[in-house]
C-alpha cells in the first residue's frame, strides 16, 4: 500500500509538470534490420512497420513520453526437413515476427527550437508483445506474449517551419528473453515527421 502511495504521488508530479508543457508528436516509417537471435530466426530486413510517439517537453531540452509502434518480420525458407514436436516435416518453412512495443521515453536535445538541426539521444522501455512463428504446411508453431524491452535512440530534427519538422531517428531494439518467447534485437531506422503544438 506504501508503494502505491509513492506510485501515485510520482504520477501526480509528473502529470502536473507535462500540462503546462509543448506537445510533440512524432509519426514514423520504420525499417527493422534483425541482429543477433533475430537475425539467427529471420535475417531479412522488415520494410513493414510504423512507429508513433507523443512526447511533452518539460524543459527546453528535455522531453517525455509514450510510444507506440509495429514491425513485422518475414522470410521464406527453402524446402528442407524441418523438425516438428513429434517427428518432422519436409516443406517450404515461412517464418515470421510481429512485435507491438508500449514504452515510456525519454530524449535530450542539444540544440534549441531556433537551431536549424536539433540532434538528440534518448531511450524507450516497457514492454513489447511478441509473436514468433514457424509454418511448415499444414503445421504451424507459435510463441509469444508481453517482455520487458529497452531501446535506446539517437536522431535528428531538421525543422521545415516554426511547428513542423522532418524526423530521421536509428533505435536499437533489445527484447529480453521470458518463459513464452525467446531474446529479440534489431535495429530500427526510422523517417518522418515531427509536430510542435
Amino acid at each position: 500500500m506504501k508503494n502505491l502511495k509513492y506510485l501515485f504521488t510520482l504520477s501526480f508530479i509528473a502529470l502536473s509538470i507535462a500540462m503546462n508543457a509543448q506537445s510533440k508528436s512524432n509519426l514514423h516509417y520504420s525499417i527493422g534490420i534483425p541482429m543477433g537471435d533475430t537475425k539467427d530466426f529471420i535475417s531479412k530486413a522488415s520494410w513493414r512497420g510504423a512507429l508513433f510517439e507523443y512526447e511533452r517537453l518539460i524543459q527546453p531540452n528535455i522531453g517525455v513520453g509514450l510510444q507506440f509502434g509495429w514491425n513485422t518480420f518475414y522470410e521464406e525458407m527453402p524446402r528442407d526437413t524441418y523438425p516438428l514436436e513429434n517427428g518432422a516435416i519436409t516443406s517450404k518453412q515461412y517464418r515470421y515476427i510481429n512485435s507491438i512495443p508500449i514504452q515510456l521515453t525519454g530524449k535530450y536535445y542539444f540544440t534549441d527550437d531556433n537551431s536549424p538541426f536539433r540532434p538528440f539521444i534518448g531511450v524507450g522501455t516497457g514492454t513489447y508483445y511478441l509473436e514468433q512463428r514457424n509454418d511448415n504446411g499444414l503445421f504451424s508453431s507459435k510463441e509469444k506474449g508481453w517482455v520487458f524491452a529497452v531501446t535506446p535512440k539517437a536522431g535528428i530534427l531538421i525543422p521545415l517551419n516554426y511547428s513542423t519538422s522532418i524526423s530521421c531517428s536509428f533505435d536499437y531494439n533489445m527484447t529480453f528473453e521470458s518463459s513464452n518467447v525467446p531474446q529479440q534485437n534489431w535495429l530500427g531506422i526510422n523517417i518522418g515527421f515531427s509536430w510542435d503544438y
